[in-house]
Formats: C-alpha cells, sequence, structure tokens
C-alpha cells in the first residue's frame, strides 16, 4: 500500500458513495487508474465493504452505553449471538484484555431495553460483572453501527 492508495482509503472512508470518477478527480489520478487501484484494495480484502451510518435517535434508539463485561470462569464464548432476542441492541463488541473480557456498545429504545440487556448478559450468558456508561454524545466524524430493528 502506497500514499495513493492511503488517499483513496482515506476520501472513501469520508465519503463511501463517492463515484469512482469524483475519487479520481479528487486524488488526482485518471479514471482508469483509479478504478484499477480501487479493485486492487477489494480483492486484497483491505477495503472490505462499504455502510451506511445510521442515527440511532432516527431510529428510534435514544440511550447510548458501553458495557465492559466480565465472565467467570469458562464462561466467555467467542461466538455470542447479539443478533436476536434481548441482546438486539448490541452493535458492536470486542475481546479485551484486562479486568474485562468484552466491551459492547449498545443501543437501547429506553432504560427498560437497557436493563433488559445487562439482565440477559447476567442470567443467560453468566457474566460476573458489568459496568455501564452512557454515551452522552459522539464526536464527529466517527461512524456509529444502529440496529435498525
Amino acid at each position: 500500500m502506497d500514499d495513493v492508495d492511503k488517499r483513496i482509503i482515506a476520501q472513501l472512508q469520508n465519503d463511501g458513495r463517492i463515484s469512482v470518477t469524483e475519487l479520481a478527480d479528487r486524488l488526482p489520478l485518471s479514471l482508469s487508474a483509479t478504478s484499477e487501484r480501487l479493485r486492487r484494495l477489494l480483492d486484497s480484502g483491505l477495503i472490505t465493504g462499504f455502510a451506511a451510518t445510521v442515527d440511532p435517535a432516527a431510529v428510534g434508539r435514544m440511550i447510548e452505553a458501553l458495557v465492559d463485561v466480565r465472565f467467570g470462569p469458562g464462561g466467555y464464548a467467542p461466538d455470542i449471538d447479539f443478533g436476536g432476542g434481548t441482546l438486539a441492541g448490541v452493535v458492536d463488541a470486542v475481546h479485551l484484555t484486562g479486568r474485562f473480557d468484552m466491551q459492547l456498545r449498545v443501543a437501547a429504545r429506553d432504560v427498560a431495553e437497557l436493563d433488559g440487556i445487562l439482565e440477559s448478559l447476567k442470567d443467560d450468558l453468566q457474566a460476573e460483572e458489568t459496568n455501564t456508561r452512557l454515551i452522552l454524545r459522539n464526536i464527529a466524524g466517527f461512524p456509529r453501527p444502529t440496529p435498525l430493528d
């Protein structure tokens, strides 16, 4: 990956809907050179996809939180299904080093839904400890995933 590839990636991270023609104009490179470089970045797996960023409040998810989770011995399972049920509000999960095993980003409709997620972590997934922090605001320029259901 050279400086031109880095500039292509930076432009796409800023605007994933940019046309190849506009991208070529911004670099500046020929349309064919830009198309070829973009194809190589996609084929190599360096760019894994494009996504839309959704405002959680616009889809009724008014509360966002970061939840640290610590499991007991043998309690952590890397294949936890966050896609449905009471964990549907989990929009991102990372495995961590340190005191906690994982951190979840949650977008909940209300306090009751957030409480249900926390109860499910403890009751269904045997989390020994959780630490929840409400997100007051997001800093501009950073995308955030949001559940739509």
